[in-house]
């Protein structure tokens, strides 16, 4: 078992909310008057101003999401224990889509693992840590290939 921990600023989450809640604000500012018949403004800035309200809206949603938070990574034999601020969930390494290392030419400074399973995506940094990032990628990868494996042996002993 592999466990590894990420941590995530506070300061972060906060200035994603405050911005996205100002730029919801500076939507409703501008639209709520024009659509009551105050102001005379262009369709073409009205479209510009609701992208902009609903870009803030993405970027509060947002940051509530999961991974906006502290999350342990347990890699197990048999699946993945993702702890989050959310509570625990578990994924198998038969339901991985994709598995990326991302490593700059420093490899020193910091390497990613990007890891994909179904439509969640987490992106795990290592920074200055290249030998730990690449013993989880080979780790979660020899269990990737073995389930699929299995899966495929399965597969052709049913049929």
């Amino acid at each position: 078992m592999v466990t590894y921990s990420v941590k995530k600023n506070k300061k972060s989450r906060m200035t994603f909310r405050l911005f996205g809640l100002f730029l919801v604000s500076f939507a409703l500012l501008m639209i709520v008057p024009t659509l009551m018949g105050y102001e005379k403004v262009k369709v073409f800035w009205l479209i510009i101003t609701a992208l902009f309200g609903l870009y803030g809206l993405m970027l509060i949603i947002h940051s509530f999401a999961k991974t906006s938070y502290d999350i342990v990574y347990e890699f197990n034999e048999d699946d993945i224990l993702v702890r989050h601020h959310w509570g625990e969930t578990t994924y198998r390494y038969e339901d991985i889509t994709d598995l990326s290392l991302i490593s700059p030419e420093n490899e020193n400074v910091y390497s990613i693992i990007n890891l994909r399973i179904g439509k969640e995506n987490f992106v795990i940094p290592f920074t200055l840590k290249k030998d730990f990032c690449d013993k989880v990628y080979t780790y979660v990868n020899e269990r990737m290939t073995v389930k699929m494996l299995e899966d495929d042996l399965s597969k052709k002993d049913t049929e």
